[in-house]
């Protein structure tokens, strides 16, 4: 029962006992009242003294019933009074349990909070835990991390070192197939030939393989390709060096004649290739030296020259190329261009065999155009 359900039954208690104590008073007045009443109308022939102990005797039985309803009031009263006192006890004693529940929850919530705290605790310091043991690791990991960076910079200074030795054995190299490339160049036997109203021109044979007479050579960047139509028209150099034979030349022999065409090409590693044609043959100036014929391929480099027949001979400056916005003589040096070339005998030199802009034969480098080669001889012998 609630503390207001308690005040609502000790107001009705109240309210009963009021009512009751006013019911009596009602009572009382009554039947003094009918007393009077009755002496009103006693016979004035009835006898006055016995009248009066008539009226004596009611009136004690009357006295006698409000005094015993006094007394059942007066109970009543106590009882109330006793009541409501215990009333009132259990109130307190209520508004304690009302108290001490209150405390209680409160407590409740203390430990519940308490555990909450104590939970976290243990959680934070297990992550704590985690994380230092995580620490540790990364600390390790970082140690072994700077103990391999530092045997690798070890490690890198050893291979710095072999690099540069290998550089120093690469300029060896160089240096020694530029020799034995000079060597083998000056393994030549020179003699005249005489063209139909042309000077005689001295030209040179090779003896590997023999029979051939060479009419273009790169070997170690002496001479400077980069030149114009009318020199490449003549021809420069030295035939016991680096030289060209001329394009006038040429034609006058390929036109006598069928002629084949053997290539061969170096790099500075020191390997050698070659690629042979078996009917070359060049127009006249008026046909701009174009590349009429080349016959079928043959030989180890692969194929670079065929996509250059019937062009056009371009230099630096007679662009004759079928590119429009571009002379690719002026970059990769005078040759027979389409939209430029996958070959390029006239490039720039470059004796570390690297170069965009040098020598190249696409097929035999997979058309990496950073290869430049180092050694080239180009010949033609009349066909059997």
């Amino acid at each position: 029962m609630s503390q207001e359900d308690f005040k609502d039954g000790i107001q009705r208690l109240q309210n009963n006992l009021d009512a009751h104590f006013q019911a009596v008073q009602t009572n009382i007045e009554g039947q003094h009242t009918e007393i009077r009443n009755s002496l009103k109308e006693t016979s004035a022939q009835e006898d006055l003294g016995a009248t009066l102990n008539r009226t004596e005797v009611q009136f004690m039985a009357v006295n006698t019933e409000i005094k015993n309803q006094l007394q059942e009031i007066g109970s009543k009263i106590i009882t109330k009074e006793d009541f409501a006192n215990s009333i009132q006890a259990l109130q307190a004693k209520l508004d304690a349990g009302l108290n001490r529940t209150e405390e209680l929850r409160m407590m409740k919530i203390t430990a519940d909070a308490n555990d909450e705290l104590k939970s976290q605790a243990n959680t934070l310091k297990d992550t704590i835990n985690y994380l230092q043991s995580q620490l540790k690791i990364s600390k390790g990991q970082t140690k072994i991390k700077e103990d391999i960076l530092n045997g690798k910079e070890e490690h890198l200074k050893n291979k710095d070192q072999q690099i540069s030795d290998l550089r120093n054995k690469i300029k060896l190299i160089e240096t020694t197939t530029i020799s034995k490339q000079s060597e083998q160049s000056s393994k030549l036997s020179e003699y005249q030939i005489k063209l139909r109203e042309m000077e005689p021109f001295k030209v040179t044979s090779a003896s590997s393989p023999p029979g051939w007479t060479v009419i273009q050579r790169r070997i170690d960047g002496s001479e400077n390709f980069n030149r114009t139509w009318n020199d490449y028209k003549s021809g420069f150099g030295k035939v016991s060096g680096e030289f060209f034979i001329g394009l006038e030349k040429l034609h006058r022999m390929t036109e006598a004649r069928p002629h084949e065409l053997y290539i061969k090409l170096g790099k500075v590693n020191g390997s050698t290739s070659y690629a042979h044609y078996n009917d070359f043959k060049i127009g006249s100036e008026k046909e701009l030296y174009e590349l009429k014929n080349l016959g079928k391929y043959s030989g180890e480099t692969g194929d670079s020259l065929t996509y250059s027949k019937n062009q056009k001979f371009s230099t630096i400056n007679r662009d004759n190329d079928n590119t429009s916005d571009l002379n690719c003589a002026f970059s990769f040096g005078a040759w027979w261009y389409h939209k430029c070339s996958e070959s390029t005998l006239n490039g720039k030199y470059f004796k570390n065999g690297k170069g965009f802009e040098g020598i190249h034969w696409g097929s035999w480098h997979d058309n990496d155009w950073e290869i430049s080669l180092t050694f080239v001889e180009i010949m033609i012998r009349p066909k059997s």
